[in-house]
């Protein structure tokens, strides 16, 4: 009865010394202020080139990024002609009828409340998309589709990549980007991986698919490539997101890409 009793008042005393030591801990998360974020797309296409502006939100804000209006948007070609953009919608802005040349430079100036933001992108030479497939691989029980690009890579440059896929006319958020560091000169088969998630559905048969492949200069890889290292690890995987690194000065937030583009789409059998 005795060691029974002891039991109970040690434990009882330790719950309480536990108690007793209990510290409430308030963690101050300090919420960075907005950034200017700038999405500048320049493309060897003919047609209306489009520079979005938005503001950064807190960790803790819902994904809705306010536009920045009443900017002053201007691209700039190495033969040093201007291009002055118009605001089209609130914060996007546009220049009609436009085709960038491969093997030329770009600047573009953005200047917002009397704050001047520049940046400069080389438009690589396309290359040739020659096909899509589609192959069917197995995860246990379940099956995925899985597109994949087939293109040659010019030997003896260096190419950089970024794929955006389009599943029944809806982009995919998923980021795909490589290099040919090792593949320099070959026929490639690029397949883009993809499942079902909270942005994205599955791909099924009858499904139209439209691939869209960018040749883009270094610091544009650059800054697709870590955006996609972060999201293949995602929560718990070992990589905390950060801002990807910009090819914009001052502080923004962003990238701004003279490519060039071809596209294909398959329809999924």
């Amino acid at each position: 009865m005795f060691k029974n009793t002891l039991h109970i008042s040690l434990f009882v005393a330790g719950a309480l010394m536990l108690a007793s030591c209990e510290k409430v801990i308030n963690v101050d998360i300090k919420e960075s202020p907005n950034q200017l974020v700038i999405e500048g797309n320049i493309t060897d296409t003919t047609g209306t080139q489009i520079i979005k502006l938005s503001k950064s939100v807190a960790y803790t804000d819902s994904n809705i990024y306010p536009p920045v209006t009443g900017a002053q948007v201007t691209l700039y070609d190495d033969s040093g002609f201007a291009y002055t953009f118009g605001e089209e919608q609130p914060g996007l802005y546009t220049y009609h009828e436009f085709r960038g040349r491969p093997g030329r430079s770009y600047r573009m100036e953005v200047k917002v409340d009397n704050k001047l933001y520049k940046a400069q992108s080389s438009m690589p030479e396309p290359v040739t998309l020659d096909s899509l497939s589609i192959t069917k691989i197995r995860f246990g029980n379940s099956e995925t589709r899985v597109i994949a690009v087939h293109f040659k890579d010019p030997k003896g440059i260096a190419n950089q990549y970024r794929f955006i896929m389009k599943v029944n006319g809806k982009l995919t958020k998923r980021v795909y980007a490589s290099d040919d560091r090792l593949r320099d000169g070959n026929t490639i088969k690029e397949q883009l991986y993809y499942s079902s998630d909270e942005d994205n559905e599955e791909i099924t048969s009858g499904d139209e698919v439209e691939i869209e492949m960018q040749c883009i200069d270094k610091p544009v890889f650059k800054y697709w490539v870590t955006l996609q290292d972060q999201s293949q690890n995602g929560p718990g995987g070992g990589v905390t997101p950060a801002n990807p690194p910009s090819n914009i000065d001052n502080n923004a937030l962003g990238y701004f890409s003279a490519h060039s583009k071809r596209v294909r789409a398959i329809k999924v059998p």
